[in-house]
Protein backbone atom coordinates (compact mmCIF):
# COMPACT_ATOMS: atom_id res chain seq x y z
CA UNK A 1 0.00 0.00 0.00
CA UNK A 2 3.06 2.59 0.99
CA UNK A 3 4.66 1.58 -2.57
CA UNK A 4 1.45 2.73 -4.33
CA UNK A 5 0.94 5.38 -2.33
CA UNK A 6 4.12 6.66 -3.15
CA UNK A 7 4.03 6.13 -7.32
CA UNK A 8 0.18 7.60 -7.64
CA UNK A 9 0.92 10.88 -5.61
CA UNK A 10 1.48 13.83 -7.10
CA UNK A 11 -0.53 16.56 -5.83
CA UNK A 12 2.30 19.31 -4.55
CA UNK A 13 0.50 22.12 -5.62
CA UNK A 14 -1.62 20.65 -8.22
CA UNK A 15 -3.19 23.82 -9.82
CA UNK A 16 0.78 25.05 -10.20
CA UNK A 17 1.66 21.87 -12.78
CA UNK A 18 -0.54 22.90 -15.69
CA UNK A 19 2.80 24.90 -16.32
CA UNK A 20 5.10 23.77 -18.66
CA UNK A 21 7.54 26.22 -17.03
CA UNK A 22 8.03 26.29 -13.58
CA UNK A 23 10.72 26.90 -10.61
CA UNK A 24 10.97 27.79 -6.97
CA UNK A 25 12.23 25.48 -3.97
CA UNK A 26 10.88 23.38 -0.90
CA UNK A 27 11.84 21.16 1.50
CA UNK A 28 11.52 17.37 0.40
CA UNK A 29 11.19 14.35 2.46
CA UNK A 30 14.64 12.74 2.36
CA UNK A 31 13.32 8.73 2.56
CA UNK A 32 10.93 9.93 -0.25
CA UNK A 33 13.30 11.23 -2.88
CA UNK A 34 13.10 8.35 -5.86
CA UNK A 35 10.00 7.65 -7.79
CA UNK A 36 8.09 10.24 -5.77
CA UNK A 37 8.86 13.52 -3.98
CA UNK A 38 6.99 15.08 -0.71
CA UNK A 39 7.40 18.49 -0.06
CA UNK A 40 6.45 18.86 4.11
CA UNK A 41 6.11 22.71 5.89
CA UNK A 42 9.26 23.45 7.28
CA UNK A 43 8.66 25.23 10.88
CA UNK A 44 12.08 26.84 11.68
CA UNK A 45 13.29 28.61 8.42
CA UNK A 46 11.23 31.57 7.36
CA UNK A 47 11.85 33.84 3.88
CA UNK A 48 12.37 37.05 4.97
CA UNK A 49 12.38 38.62 0.81
CA UNK A 50 12.63 36.46 -2.47
CA UNK A 51 13.90 39.04 -5.45
CA UNK A 52 13.50 37.05 -8.53
CA UNK A 53 15.76 38.26 -11.61
CA UNK A 54 14.38 37.50 -15.35
CA UNK A 55 16.90 38.35 -18.02
CA UNK A 56 15.72 37.37 -21.50
CA UNK A 57 18.59 36.92 -24.37
CA UNK A 58 17.32 35.29 -27.50
CA UNK A 59 15.69 32.31 -27.26
CA UNK A 60 17.06 31.53 -23.50
CA UNK A 61 16.44 33.23 -20.41
CA UNK A 62 19.18 33.52 -17.07
CA UNK A 63 16.63 33.37 -13.78
CA UNK A 64 18.23 34.05 -10.61
CA UNK A 65 16.30 33.87 -7.59
CA UNK A 66 17.69 34.88 -4.30
CA UNK A 67 15.86 34.48 -0.75
CA UNK A 68 17.11 36.43 2.36
CA UNK A 69 16.35 33.36 4.78
CA UNK A 70 16.47 33.30 8.44
CA UNK A 71 16.48 30.11 10.75
CA UNK A 72 14.43 31.80 13.66
CA UNK A 73 15.22 28.92 16.07
CA UNK A 74 17.94 28.99 18.97
CA UNK A 75 19.18 25.23 17.62
CA UNK A 76 21.54 24.87 14.41
CA UNK A 77 19.30 23.87 10.89
CA UNK A 78 20.29 21.84 8.17
CA UNK A 79 18.15 20.92 5.50
CA UNK A 80 17.98 19.16 2.02
CA UNK A 81 16.28 21.69 -0.38
CA UNK A 82 14.90 20.91 -3.71
CA UNK A 83 14.28 23.92 -6.58
CA UNK A 84 12.50 22.58 -9.19
CA UNK A 85 12.56 23.64 -12.70
CA UNK A 86 12.51 22.22 -16.88
CA UNK A 87 15.19 22.78 -18.67
CA UNK A 88 18.12 23.50 -16.35
CA UNK A 89 21.32 23.63 -18.01
CA UNK A 90 23.98 22.07 -15.73
CA UNK A 91 27.12 24.36 -16.95
CA UNK A 92 25.03 27.37 -16.40
CA UNK A 93 23.96 26.31 -12.85
CA UNK A 94 25.51 27.95 -9.85
CA UNK A 95 23.76 27.80 -6.18
CA UNK A 96 25.27 30.03 -3.24
CA UNK A 97 24.24 29.61 0.21
CA UNK A 98 25.52 32.79 2.25
CA UNK A 99 27.86 34.52 -0.57
CA UNK A 100 29.10 31.17 -0.42
CA UNK A 101 29.14 28.86 -3.59
CA UNK A 102 27.92 24.81 -2.65
CA UNK A 103 27.36 21.71 -4.15
CA UNK A 104 24.32 20.44 -5.87
CA UNK A 105 22.99 17.56 -8.04
CA UNK A 106 20.56 18.00 -11.29
CA UNK A 107 18.29 14.96 -11.99
CA UNK A 108 15.26 15.04 -14.53
CA UNK A 109 12.20 13.56 -13.60
CA UNK A 110 8.57 12.95 -15.77
CA UNK A 111 5.41 14.19 -14.12
CA UNK A 112 2.36 12.31 -13.49
CA UNK A 113 -1.01 13.85 -12.98
CA UNK A 114 -2.94 10.37 -12.63
CA UNK A 115 -3.74 11.17 -9.09
CA UNK A 116 -5.77 13.94 -7.28
CA UNK A 117 -5.11 13.34 -3.44
CA UNK A 118 -6.33 16.62 -1.13
CA UNK A 119 -4.58 16.86 1.92
CA UNK A 120 -4.18 19.77 4.29
CA UNK A 121 -0.52 18.80 5.90
CA UNK A 122 1.26 17.07 2.71
CA UNK A 123 2.44 18.72 -0.50
CA UNK A 124 3.00 15.36 -3.09
CA UNK A 125 4.96 15.14 -6.03
CA UNK A 126 5.18 11.80 -7.77
CA UNK A 127 8.58 12.12 -10.42
CA UNK A 128 9.62 8.96 -12.54
CA UNK A 129 13.26 9.17 -12.72
CA UNK A 130 13.92 9.83 -16.33
CA UNK A 131 16.22 11.88 -19.12
CA UNK A 132 15.29 13.39 -22.44
CA UNK A 133 15.72 10.04 -24.81
CA UNK A 134 13.94 7.81 -21.90
CA UNK A 135 11.67 9.18 -20.13
CA UNK A 136 8.35 9.15 -18.82
CA UNK A 137 5.45 10.45 -21.25
CA UNK A 138 4.16 14.02 -20.55
CA UNK A 139 5.88 16.82 -19.03
CA UNK A 140 9.41 16.69 -17.28
CA UNK A 141 10.84 18.87 -14.91
CA UNK A 142 14.42 18.97 -13.27
CA UNK A 143 15.75 18.89 -9.32
CA UNK A 144 18.53 20.99 -8.19
CA UNK A 145 19.16 19.61 -4.87
CA UNK A 146 21.94 21.01 -2.16
CA UNK A 147 21.75 21.39 1.37
CA UNK A 148 21.74 24.56 3.92
CA UNK A 149 22.73 24.90 7.67
CA UNK A 150 21.67 27.94 9.41
CA UNK A 151 23.70 28.38 12.74
CA UNK A 152 21.24 29.79 15.57
CA UNK A 153 18.76 32.80 14.98
CA UNK A 154 21.63 33.29 11.53
CA UNK A 155 20.20 35.63 8.52
CA UNK A 156 21.43 35.09 4.77
CA UNK A 157 21.24 34.96 1.36
CA UNK A 158 20.44 31.69 -0.65
CA UNK A 159 20.93 32.32 -4.91
CA UNK A 160 19.46 29.38 -7.64
CA UNK A 161 20.83 31.03 -10.97
CA UNK A 162 20.05 28.56 -13.93
CA UNK A 163 19.60 29.08 -17.50
CA UNK A 164 16.07 28.48 -18.83
CA UNK A 165 14.90 28.22 -22.41
CA UNK A 166 11.80 29.92 -23.09
CA UNK A 167 8.80 28.30 -24.25
CA UNK A 168 6.25 29.23 -27.05
CA UNK A 169 8.23 30.24 -30.87
CA UNK A 170 11.46 32.64 -29.64
CA UNK A 171 13.52 30.93 -32.74
CA UNK A 172 11.16 31.26 -35.48
CA UNK A 173 11.82 34.43 -37.91
CA UNK A 174 8.22 35.12 -38.98
CA UNK A 175 5.19 36.26 -37.02
CA UNK A 176 4.14 33.12 -34.68
CA UNK A 177 7.73 34.53 -32.48
CA UNK A 178 6.95 34.96 -29.16
CA UNK A 179 8.36 33.42 -25.58
CA UNK A 180 6.82 31.94 -22.70
CA UNK A 181 8.27 32.25 -19.30
CA UNK A 182 6.49 30.71 -16.26
CA UNK A 183 7.59 30.49 -12.68
CA UNK A 184 5.60 29.03 -10.03
CA UNK A 185 5.71 31.29 -6.83
CA UNK A 186 3.83 28.77 -4.21
CA UNK A 187 6.22 26.42 -2.78
CA UNK A 188 7.95 29.11 -1.20
CA UNK A 189 4.29 29.27 0.90
CA UNK A 190 6.00 25.66 2.66
CA UNK A 191 8.80 27.89 4.45
CA UNK A 192 7.57 29.07 7.78
CA UNK A 193 7.03 32.72 6.88
CA UNK A 194 6.82 34.65 3.12
CA UNK A 195 8.10 38.71 2.98
CA UNK A 196 8.37 40.75 0.28
CA UNK A 197 8.26 39.38 -3.98
CA UNK A 198 10.59 41.46 -5.93
CA UNK A 199 10.35 40.37 -9.67
CA UNK A 200 12.58 42.01 -12.10
CA UNK A 201 11.81 41.12 -15.90
CA UNK A 202 14.88 42.68 -18.56
CA UNK A 203 13.95 41.92 -22.22
CA UNK A 204 16.14 41.21 -25.20
CA UNK A 205 15.50 43.28 -28.94
CA UNK A 206 14.42 40.55 -30.61
CA UNK A 207 11.43 39.67 -28.48
CA UNK A 208 10.77 43.64 -26.55
CA UNK A 209 7.20 43.51 -25.72
CA UNK A 210 5.50 42.44 -22.96
CA UNK A 211 2.21 41.02 -24.25
CA UNK A 212 0.96 39.41 -21.61
CA UNK A 213 1.27 38.90 -17.75
CA UNK A 214 -0.92 37.52 -15.12
CA UNK A 215 0.99 39.91 -12.05
CA UNK A 216 0.55 43.67 -12.80
CA UNK A 217 4.36 44.92 -14.18
CA UNK A 218 5.34 48.59 -14.00
CA UNK A 219 7.31 49.55 -16.64
CA UNK A 220 10.42 51.16 -14.83
CA UNK A 221 12.73 51.61 -18.51
CA UNK A 222 13.45 50.24 -21.89
CA UNK A 223 12.39 46.45 -22.13
CA UNK A 224 12.66 46.85 -18.05
CA UNK A 225 9.41 45.88 -15.94
CA UNK A 226 9.19 45.25 -12.42
CA UNK A 227 6.54 43.86 -9.64
CA UNK A 228 6.74 44.18 -6.01
CA UNK A 229 4.42 42.92 -3.60
CA UNK A 230 4.42 42.17 0.41
CA UNK A 231 3.01 38.85 0.30
CA UNK A 232 3.23 35.93 -1.67
CA UNK A 233 1.05 35.92 -4.83
CA UNK A 234 -1.84 33.50 -4.69
CA UNK A 235 -1.55 33.23 -8.89
CA UNK A 236 2.02 31.55 -10.03
CA UNK A 237 4.21 34.07 -12.78
CA UNK A 238 2.72 33.53 -16.53
CA UNK A 239 4.75 36.21 -18.75
CA UNK A 240 4.11 35.70 -22.71
CA UNK A 241 6.52 38.31 -24.76
CA UNK A 242 6.23 39.09 -28.09
CA UNK A 243 7.98 40.86 -31.03
CA UNK A 244 6.83 44.68 -31.60
CA UNK A 245 4.29 45.59 -34.71
CA UNK A 246 7.31 47.24 -36.67
CA UNK A 247 9.19 43.55 -36.39
CA UNK A 248 5.77 41.61 -36.96
CA UNK A 249 5.11 43.46 -40.47
CA UNK A 250 8.63 42.36 -41.56
CA UNK A 251 8.67 38.72 -39.96
CA UNK A 252 5.50 37.84 -41.99
CA UNK A 253 7.32 38.46 -45.27
CA UNK A 254 10.38 36.33 -44.24
CA UNK A 255 7.94 33.46 -43.36
CA UNK A 256 8.63 30.15 -45.40
CA UNK A 257 4.70 29.61 -46.05
CA UNK A 258 3.75 33.19 -47.90
CA UNK A 259 5.17 32.26 -51.22
CA UNK A 260 2.55 28.89 -50.97
CA UNK A 261 -0.41 31.13 -49.60
CA UNK A 262 -0.08 33.67 -52.45
CA UNK A 263 0.04 30.96 -55.11
CA UNK A 264 -3.27 29.12 -53.78
CA UNK A 265 -4.69 32.38 -53.51
CA UNK A 266 -3.37 34.13 -56.82
CA UNK A 267 -6.95 33.07 -58.82
CA UNK A 268 -8.64 35.05 -55.90
CA UNK A 269 -6.19 38.02 -55.76
CA UNK A 270 -6.03 38.42 -59.62
CA UNK A 271 -9.91 38.41 -59.88
CA UNK A 272 -10.35 40.71 -57.01
CA UNK A 273 -7.27 43.12 -58.64
CA UNK A 274 -9.27 42.95 -62.31
CA UNK A 275 -12.90 43.68 -60.71
CA UNK A 276 -11.47 46.73 -58.75
CA UNK A 277 -9.51 47.98 -62.38
CA UNK A 278 -12.64 47.51 -63.82
CA UNK A 279 -15.04 49.62 -61.35
CA UNK A 280 -12.27 52.15 -61.97
CA UNK A 281 -12.27 52.46 -65.18
CA UNK A 282 -15.88 52.82 -65.65
CA UNK A 283 -16.15 55.42 -63.05
CA UNK A 284 -13.46 57.42 -65.02
CA UNK A 285 -15.01 56.79 -68.11
CA UNK A 286 -18.57 57.98 -66.47
CA UNK A 287 -16.94 61.13 -65.52
CA UNK A 288 -15.86 61.75 -68.91
CA UNK A 289 -19.09 61.84 -70.36
CA UNK A 290 -20.27 63.52 -67.80
CA UNK A 291 -17.60 66.45 -68.80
Amino acid sequence: MKRLSLLLTWIFLMPFLLFPARANMAAPQKEDVGSSITFEKNQQLAVLSQVLDIQVQGSQATITACYTMKNTTQEEVTTETMFLSPNVEESGTRVTVGGQEVPFSIERYGISYDTRITTQDWRYAVLSPGDEENSAPGEQVDSITFEMTFAPEEEYDVVVSYVYRLGGYPDLDYNTKYGRIRYYLAPAAMWKDFGNLTIHLQLDEALPVLKESNLDFEKVGKREYQYTSSTLPEENLEITIDESWFQTIFSTFRNPYLLMMLLMFSPFLLILLLAILLFLWRRRKKKNKQA
